[in-house]
């Protein structure tokens, strides 16, 4: 093509232009060309028309914009003469090569790579948990207590109950109800509905009560796939094709080509807190500019645009774990919070009931890269209280040095939810906070800490502690802490020596309070990854050469964990143990597990003894009904479950062997990746004559792969039926047909012997 084009070109030249070819100084006249466009060195792939005339040239503007380039001219445009580009005609290869400025080239915008929103799945079922405790103490006391969760889920939600069952061998036994309610999440859009216990939402500056009633809200916690915080943005410019490396205090996060022209990279995931940003561009001659960009993340931001919010009503839970149904006067509740810009949040909450009003605002801002600044206030009034509360606060964090600080200051009649019935009522009249860490290489961290606290009858309290911890060697830690009471005098102090070997570990350690100075050596055996058993032995001694000695022991098998301790002390010994798990009931069975707190699956393959993993970790096998239970799932992520068919018959084969799924929280699916058995058999292909037929040729079968012939005719054929239907492509090209009928009884891989081909 190149060469047509410039064949046509040198004879337009010859018959228009022969001046230009013999002097290079002669006008060039006004003659239409049709050349490639370059822009930046970047080759576009366009052929356009150009006219030039001495060293102007013409080219439309259309042209230019479709090329990325900016001009708000219509028509013809001497290229040679805008601003911000250099033009040159390059004879030989019938280019037009333009250089032109990155600002005058589009911006790319190189986002981070976005998450899909994984679809969930859910089967109805049931379960039951449970947790069995009990103690005997010394004289014969014994307690114990059994407490159950009992759940339905399915596609509508999950609908759930708990308590416990409480005995102390005195006055009988009683039974605890703690919550009872449904839950339904619509993750599309990110929202929750509950109805009957609940837990009222709260920030930073109010305070959560429980209700019985209904809560609607927002929940991201069922979107894993959205950001809800603003991400720093990274631009500039390059004027060649470039590739682009972003590094994240030493990592690299994202590696993109880019274009000549500006560039932003937008939603790049980073850590929280204060960092740097390295951007490495690299052209294609190898050299490369390094730029480095501060930026600071704060999680108490949203995202400008994006709101979180819940609203509750219902009744107030009064004495909790004392009542089973002891619920108050009517009261609602509501918290919104919304991104306002990408460095302020904006926060509002109210409470109403009768006898209470309150409201407040608060505001988080975060100065650039100096940390995040939060302002709180609210006004409550009621028919004997009226009062307000305000609250500042700072935070800062960076990789070795995090700091931060509050205030909180209440008037005496300052009430909420929680406190506007109580009848004596000691609240917190002032408080503040400060906590600060830094964290020095190779020499370890140290952490100080200040409390200042003062109620409404003017009790008060203030504390400061300090601690430092390092490792020492490759294996030992150090931890050593102090504390002090300003207001009353008061001084702790402990050091402590961790060693460990292995899954076995000794700790060593010295404290100090009021009650004199104490010394404790410690081992520890923590448990295998995959169950089994864990030992923990404590001895301490004091001043008066009182032994305090407590051991304990767990065992977590496959379907059950086991806890037992026993505890001594001057005058006093105490035995407790302790076992817990979880009955499912799914796809109508009932398995034994362990203790299911969040999401769970049933692998369903229908064949025994098959490995079964999660997120690439050996889970087990599949049990006599080729099931196997997967308690510890993390919901609404993708999570990969697999089978492992490698050690299986050669008769038995999957069509699948790996599934993504995502599982709502509480409930649980069945993850299908069945396994079935297959025929495969050998076969020998002979023509009319009996003589085998050519190696190479080609065996087809409807609905199956091709087969190719092999030496002396033989054929080997995967999972075949009962009858199958055979198209024999000969090595010469010609074709002819088998059939092939399977015996009643054939072994996993049966020889048929020979076939007639016709």
């Amino acid at each position: 093509m190149r060469f047509l084009l410039l064949l046509i070109q040198s004879v337009m030249l010859l018959g228009l232009s022969a001046p230009l070819l013999a002097s290079p100084d002669a006008e060039i006249p006004d003659a239409p060309l049709f050349v490639e466009l370059v822009v930046n060195r970047k080759a576009t792939g366009d052929l356009i028309q150009v006219r030039m005339n001495g060293e102007e040239i013409w080219v439309e503007a259309k042209d230019l914009r479709r090329a990325g380039l900016s001009t708000e001219r219509d028509g013809f445009v001497n290229a040679a003469a805008l601003a911000g580009v250099e033009a040159h005609y390059n004879a030989l290869d019938q280019m037009l090569m333009l250089e032109a400025s990155p600002d005058l080239l589009p911006v790319s915008r190189l986002g981070g790579r976005p998450q899909q929103a994984a679809r969930t799945a859910a089967d109805f079922g049931a379960l039951l948990n449970y947790d069995a405790y009990f103690e005997a103490r010394g004289g014969g006391a014994m307690a114990g207590s059994l407490w159950t969760e009992q759940r339905i889920f399915g596609p509508f939600g999950i609908v759930s109950n708990n308590g416990s069952l409480l005995s102390n061998g005195r006055t009988g036994s009683v039974y605890r109800r703690y919550e009872s309610f449904y839950r339904l999440v619509d993750e599309r859009r990110a929202l929750a509905l509950t109805v009957g216990d609940l837990i009222s939402r709260s920030i930073g500056w109010t305070s959560s009560v429980r209700l019985g009633g209904i809560q609607f809200g927002r929940d991201y916690d069922v979107r894993p796939d959205l950001v809800t915080v603003p991400l720093p943005s990274f631009a500039g410019k390059t004027a060649v094709p470039t590739t682009l490396d972003l590094f994240v205090d030493g990592y690299r996060q994202r590696s993109a080509d880019v274009e000549p022209g500006r560039y932003v990279l937008d939603d790049v995931p980073v850590v929280n807190g204060a960092g740097q940003a390295t951007i490495v561009t690299t052209d294609a001659g190898g050299r490369q500019v390094a730029t480095t960009i501060p930026f600071y993340v704060s999680a108490q931001l949203l995202k400008p645009g994006l709101s979180d919010f819940g609203a509750e009503l219902g009744w107030l839970r009064r004495g909790y774990g004392l009542r089973n149904f002891g619920y108050g006067p009517f009261a609602m509740s509501g918290t919104l919070r919304r991104g306002m810009t990408p460095r302020i949040t904006i926060e509002g909450h109210g409470e109403l009931v009768r006898g209470l009003r309150l409201a407040g605002v608060g505001m988080i801002w975060s100065p650039g890269l100096f940390g995040t600044f939060n302002l709180s206030a609210a006004a409550s009034r009621g028919p004997r209280h009226d009062g307000a509360q305000w609250t500042a606060g700072y935070s800062y964090a960076a990789r070795r040095f995090s700091f931060a600080a509050e205030h909180v200051r209440r008037s005496p009649g300052y009430r909420d939810l929680g406190t506007f019935d109580l009848a004596r009522y000691d609240g917190g009249r002032r408080s503040t906070r400060i906590v600060a860490t830094v964290n020095i290489p190779r020499q370890g961290s140290f952490g100080i800490a200040y409390l200042d606290a003062r109620s409404a009858s003017g009790n008060a309290a203030r504390l400061i502690s300090a601690s430092y911890s390092r490792a020492i060697g490759r294996y030992a830690s150090l931890f050593i802490s102090g504390d002090h009471d300003l207001a009353r005098g008061g001084s702790s102090a402990q050091l402590r020596l961790v060693v460990p070997f292995g899954r076995n570990s000794v700790g060593a350690g010295v404290s100090h309070n009021s009650r004199g100075t104490l010394a404790q050596l410690d081992y520890s055996r923590s448990r295998p990854s995959d169950g089994g058993l864990e030992m923990a032995v404590s001895l301490a001694s004091d001043r008066q050469r009182d032994l305090y000695g407590q051991m304990s022991a767990g065992w977590r098998g496959r379907r059950i964990e086991v806890d037992a301790g026993v505890a001594v002390t001057p005058g006093r010994q105490a035995v407790w143990g302790s076992a817990s798990g979880s009955m499912v009931m799914l796809d109508r069975h009932i398995f034994a597990a362990h203790q299911v707190n969040d999401a769970f699956a049933l692998v369903s393959t229908g064949v025994p003894g098959v490995p079964v993993s999660y997120e690439n970790q050996t889970f087990g096998v599949t049990d006599a009904a080729g099931y196997l239970f997967v308690s510890q799932v993390s919901s609404y992520h993708g999570g990969r479950f697999g089978i492992d068919v490698l050690g299986l018959p050669i008769d038995q084969t999957a069509e699948t062997t790996e599934r993504r799924v995502a599982l709502r929280r509480g409930t649980g699916a069945v993850i299908a990746m069945p396994v079935r058995t297959a025929q495969h058999v050998t076969l020998t292909l002979t023509d009319e004559a009996g003589v085998p037929l050519e190696v190479g040729g080609l065996v087809r079968r409807s609905g199956a792969p091709d087969s190719e012939i092999g030496w002396d005719g033989i054929v080997f054929l995967q999972d075949i039926g009962s009858h199958s239907e055979l198209s024999v492509v000969r090595r010469d090209g010609n074709v002819c047909s088998a059939r092939i009928e399977m015996p009643a009884v054939a072994t996993p891989l049966a020889d048929l012997g020979q076939v007639t081909c016709r």
